[in-house]
């Protein structure tokens, strides 16, 4: 009688669970409720070096939403760390150990696979809701490296034109797929920082122009959520992988571990806050939260957005 009682004022409380009621389930019920998440992964954009004064669709984004300074996986490298992103988890669990890593370098532990893969974002949202119409665009191949593709409804790699190009190629292309088939996941990635973080070093004017594109892409986004009328029942997700020192990052310093974790729009402009510290492997989860979808056990990471 105590445990059925102690479930039922569980569920008053908005848990919603009339049995035994896990962490994991507790924080995805406490969370925001939204149809659709963009997940926007901006490579190189450590929170260190961001130019908020000439970023201002990005400034608008943070003073609309949830942000706070996060942490990384180390080696502090692209491969590594976009896998974590994707996968909710860690290195020491998914196995991605070397620079740009295409498959795990060391085998992930058999507990962490779901059918002998990791399951990423699209493979959960596709487990729990196989009409939900999903979206990956990336103009890095490294990208299609550490999510499974073939669990994506619609995924393009751009390789061609200028640096510029492929970021706004890569960005016009989901805004395309935001309006004619408004998807409840979309994935879409940013080179330019991490470009120009190499060729010019972090910090510097160039790196500066290549954040500049970013945010003119971002406030691309948020007009055609705004126009679609898509905008109250979105959440925006801004994450990076890494950040820079010099034209170098893996090291383990701040200014390559500190990521911006920025999460946005009407649903946590009130009433909500972020669990700090917050991690890139608890993108997955809260992003799988949000959606409604149960956070898999496998998963190292946690929803990041709780009530207040």
């Amino acid at each position: 009688m105590k445990k059925i009682l102690f479930a039922l004022a569980l569920a008053a409380l908005g848990c919603g669970c009339v049995t035994d009621c896990s962490t994991k389930c507790c924080a995805a019920k406490a969370g925001p409720r939204v149809k659709h998440v963009v997940l926007v992964g901006v490579d190189g954009f450590g929170a260190q070096w961001i130019p908020w004064d000439k970023m201002p669709n990005l400034a608008k984004l943070r003073a609309d939403g949830l942000y706070a300074v996060g942490r990384n996986s180390f080696p502090t490298s692209s491969g590594i760390n976009w896998c974590t992103c994707m996968n909710g988890t860690v290195v020491e669990v998914h196995g991605y150990r070397e620079w740009n890593s295409k498959a795990p370098d060391v085998p992930p532990p058999p507990a962490a696979l779901d059918n002998g893969k990791l399951p990423c974002i699209f493979h959960e949202i596709k487990k729990q809701d196989p009409s939900a119409y999903t979206v990956s665009l990336y103009n890095w191949d490294g990208i299609g490296f550490v999510h499974n593709t073939n669990e994506v409804d619609y995924v393009k790699y751009f390789p061609d034109g200028s640096l510029e190009q492929r970021d706004d190629d890569t960005m016009a292309t989901a805004i395309q797929l935001l309006k004619e088939k408004q998807p409840k996941f979309t994935y879409v990635y940013q080179h330019l920082p991490d470009c120009y973080g190499h060729k010019c070093g972090w910090g510097t004017p160039e790196f500066t122009n290549a954040c500049v594109n970013v945010d003119k892409n971002l406030g691309k986004l948020v007009k055609c959520l705004e126009e679609t009328g898509l905008r109250d029942d979105t959440l925006i997700l801004l994450v990076a992988d890494h950040g820079g020192e010099g034209k170098k990052h893996g090291m383990a310093l701040a200014d390559c571990f500190d990521i911006p974790f920025l999460v946005s729009g009407p649903a946590v402009k009130e009433g909500f806050r972020l669990r700090e510290p917050v991690l890139l492997a608890d993108a997955a989860p809260t992003i799988v939260a949000a959606l409604g979808y149960k956070v898999p056990e496998v998963w190292r990471g946690r929803p990041a957005v709780t009530r207040k």
